[in-house]
């Protein structure tokens, strides 16, 4: 019993550490200033903001906004984009129908409105879930939607 409990338990961390490296949070001062700078522009009343470093020169800045909506914005040498999470409760039919018919198996990881210059589109990130223990998403692809739902475009991961 006692070999179990343990092997169980060395699972459950190594789950744990492995899913704590998809993202990198870094504090503020590790954030290039001009990202920390247009981010306070964007978003001067926020306080409670939690950066990521996603690549060499792309970081995320996520927090709630007002209303209670997570929030983020991704600053690139290519520009910001801004995202509207949306709570899975909310997930627009239309997008649920046509990735039911179109991707059989997957289910959405996060869907959110993607605003980039002036042009917003709603985009999910979809996988597979499988694994015993951890559940891991595999075979993960954006899909991209019109704000009326037509599809646009698929990018695989």
């Amino acid at each position: 019993m006692k070999k179990i409990f343990a092997i169980l338990l060395t699972l459950f961390v190594s789950q744990s550490i492995l899913f704590a490296q998809n993202g990198t949070k870094v504090s503020e001062k590790d954030v290039p200033e001009r990202y920390v700078k247009d981010f306070q522009r964007l978003a001067p009343d926020v306080k409670n903001v939690e950066w990521q470093h996603v690549d060499s020169l792309v970081y995320d800045a996520y927090y709630e906004n007002e209303s209670g909506t997570l929030t983020a914005y991704r600053f690139s040498p290519k520009g910001t984009e801004t995202r509207w999470y949306i709570e899975s409760r909310y997930y627009p039919h239309a997008i649920l129908d046509y990735i039911s018919a179109n991707y059989p198996n997957y289910k959405i990881k996060e869907l959110y409105v993607l605003m980039i210059k002036n042009k917003a589109t709603y985009r999910a990130l979809i996988g597979k879930r499988k694994g015993i223990f951890s559940k891991k998403w595999r075979n993960m692809r954006y899909i991209n939607f019109e704000t009326d739902y037509k599809f646009i475009d698929e990018i695989e991961l």
